[in-house]
């Protein structure tokens, strides 16, 4: 690797893609996408959440990755992968009214809206190839990626690459137990994760 990051250090990083995914040490970026150095410009944060614009969060470090990335290195494409098993999914599953407002519970009220999109009657629920969806907590798992593409949208410079044609959003699930990435897309108006191999998602 020496060679390659002498090379990356002189002629500086030119990332296709920015990786949004859940700090969980369990995700390996390189691992699900087959990366090296250089090849991802990655955002990480318990979740996998994308505060949207204007929002009050007292952080705006997702928000200045999301413009440093596609107005300063013109990535082709944003990934938001979420994972099974998330503690974040699961706490706002297990949240209570109330208690102290730590740091954690005030970051996690950017996953509120997917809590309430799980709940809300209507639309079909976005389900997996190959089998069922497990529990309440992985189907939350699969909305947050849905949701936090919703917010994605809703910044600026993304919404302003979209409509240019020049930027592309996927949404992703890995299954840690599986060692599994699942790819979103849409098939006769439902939200489907397909499973996909990992040379897939490298190009």
């Amino acid at each position: 690797m020496r060679g390659e990051l002498a090379r990356l250090a002189r002629e500086g990083q030119r990332p296709t893609q920015l990786f949004l995914t859940c700090a969980d040490s369990r995700v390996v970026t390189s691992m699900i996408t087959s990366s090296g150095p250089g090849d991802l410009f990655v955002v990480r944060n318990v979740g996998n959440l994308v505060p949207p614009p204007g929002a009050e969060s007292g952080d705006d470090s997702v928000a200045a990755a999301i413009e440093y990335a596609v107005d300063v290195l013109a990535v082709r494409s944003i990934t938001v992968c979420g994972h099974s098993g998330c503690g974040a999914m699961q706490a706002l599953l297990d949240a209570e009214p109330g208690g102290a407002r730590t740091s954690l519970r005030r970051w996690l009220r950017h996953g509120r809206p997917s809590l309430e999109r799980l709940g809300a009657p209507g639309g079909p629920a976005p389900r997996l190839t190959g089998r069922a969806v497990t529990d309440a907590a992985e189907e939350l798992c699969l909305v947050n990626v849905v949701q936090q593409l919703e917010h994605l949208r809703a910044h600026e410079s993304v919404a302003r690459a979209l409509k240019d044609e020049s930027l592309e959003l996927h949404g992703l699930y890995f299954h840690v137990g599986e060692a599994q990435a699942y790819l979103l897309t849409e098939r006769d108006g439902r939200r489907v994760f397909d499973r996909v191999r990992a040379v897939d998602l490298a190009t």
